[in-house]
């Protein structure tokens, strides 16, 4: 009696792990594919803007590029309530960037000011209008073309049914251990079978992970009762948990009362001492020539440390405030699960491990479709010739699989082909991506 439960329990397991699998893979694919390429996102953008020059900073000190990003906000939006400084980056941009949200959009619609300065000319760096690998690494969780609030319920939905299907694929498999080592070519159903076994097991703690801290990621807006149940709706009551979980960013307003601004130099260099030259991020302005303006100066996170450590100082006399307070033990929690996701502190051999698992993620879903349709082909095979479902499944699941693929190397076809003056051309590097992918679903309905 109890094997004939525990049989009962694992049949139901099986059937939970195959539709949990199947009802959204579409998206789950999407996600897998588009986040694997992420992990290289910077290295996609500067491939993708060719322009942008490669400039030694080892001459320029911190000061001379923090001196130069604030003129040029100066100059540029003085009526900002902030002035973003962010210094150049290991993988990123070797340029000064600067950020400044806008009161009004400008004249392509952007409410934000964000250029990359040349450190010679302190000039914007003109490059081609591109999406770069920010785009893809944007829409493994955002999505395209729809709002981003019902993108991020629909990927969260999806990765929670991931994780079901991870949990009871785990439960269903009698020789874990042996499906890692095992993969039959030439055994059709079978050979699917191993394959997506081997794609699962090998890369399992990777997938439990990643599909746990995507959930992880937005858990406020995937559990907004908590929030309102214990703290209310309100900006106030949503500012302080943000203030608990990113101690020494919580926001501040102005007093109205107007005050020159000190000049950077003091602050930077208390910052450059406690850590080194190398560990300074960022220099963050909040309320230029206000009473209440501060200096915020970010390190660099190092490990799992995803929150940089900070430091404040008071814009007025260059004096520093209290140092933040330590990150309470969920906040620290919640920062280790998102590094851990992003994969940002990882190496260059770590990077390609998680890239590598992302292929392995991807093949799971592609060979978990393959093989359902591949078990319905044979269950069917006695009654004759394949219903139309059935065939229009197994040209769907092609043109899910290799389709996508073939059009994320056409948006970087069309990011060498599309004129560099054309206008919107960003998002018609988008547009092609998602052109090439509807073709292939044309192509295998045909």
């Amino acid at each position: 009696m109890t094997e004939g439960l525990h049989g009962a329990f694992r049949q139901s397991m099986a059937w939970l792990h195959t539709w949990c699998g199947l009802v959204l893979s579409l998206v789950l694919y999407f996600v897998f594919v588009t986040g694997t390429v992420g992990y290289f996102n910077y290295e996609v953008d500067h491939w993708m803007a060719p322009e942008v020059p490669v400039q030694a900073t080892a001459d320029v000190s911190n000061l001379e590029m923090v001196q130069l990003g604030f003129n040029y906000l100066r100059q540029e939006v003085p009526e900002a309530n902030r002035h973003f400084v962010a210094l150049p980056e290991t993988r990123g941009s070797q340029l000064v960037r600067v950020f400044a949200p806008l009161k009004e959009p400008g004249p392509d619609g952007e409410t934000v000011l964000n250029r990359y300065l040349d450190l010679e000319t302190g000039l914007p760096v003109e490059y081609r209008d591109t999406g770069g690998g920010q785009a893809l690494y944007r829409m493994h969780y955002a999505l395209h073309y729809i709002p981003y609030q019902a993108a991020i319920y629909i990927v969260g939905v999806a990765t929670l049914f991931m994780l079901l299907a991870i949990i009871t694929g785990i439960v269903t498999h009698k020789k874990i251990f042996a499906d890692f080592f095992t993969l039959r070519l030439g055994k059709g159903q079978r050979s699917w079978l191993d394959a997506h076994n081997m794609s699962s097991v090998l890369a399992l703690p990777f997938m439990l992970m990643i599909t746990y801290s995507g959930l992880v990621f937005f858990d406020l807006e995937y559990s907004p009762g908590t929030l309102f149940l214990t703290m209310g709706v309100e900006q106030e009551a949503v500012d302080e948990v943000y203030a608990h979980l990113r101690p020494g960013f919580a926001r501040t307003e102005p007093t109205g009362v107007a005050a020159p601004i000190a000049a950077v130099n003091g602050p930077l260099a208390i910052a450059e001492a406690r850590w080194s030259p190398a560990q300074i991020r960022y220099v963050d302005l909040f309320h230029p020539g206000d009473e209440a303006a501060t200096y915020r100066i970010g390190r660099r996170s190092e490990g799992l440390n995803r929150g940089a450590n900070l430091m404040v100082f008071s814009a007025v006399n260059g004096e520093p405030l209290p140092d933040p307070a330590p990150s309470p033990p969920d906040a620290v929690f919640a920062d280790a699960t998102l590094a851990l996701h992003e994969g940002r502190f990882a190496n260059y051999w770590l990077r390609w491990l998680y890239f590598l698992s992302g292929l392995l993620g991807s093949a799971m879903v592609a060979t978990g479709l393959l093989l359902w349709a591949k078990k319905r082909r044979t269950q069917l095979k006695a009654h004759g010739e394949p219903p139309r479902h059935l065939k229009f499944v197994e040209r769907t699941n092609l043109a899910i699989i290799v389709g996508l693929p073939l059009g994320i190397a056409a948006y970087f076809w069309a990011n060498r082909l599309l004129p560099v003056a054309m206008e919107d051309r960003a998002a018609w590097e988008m547009h092609v991506l998602f052109l090439v992918w509807a073709l292939s679903f044309a192509h295998a309905g045909a």
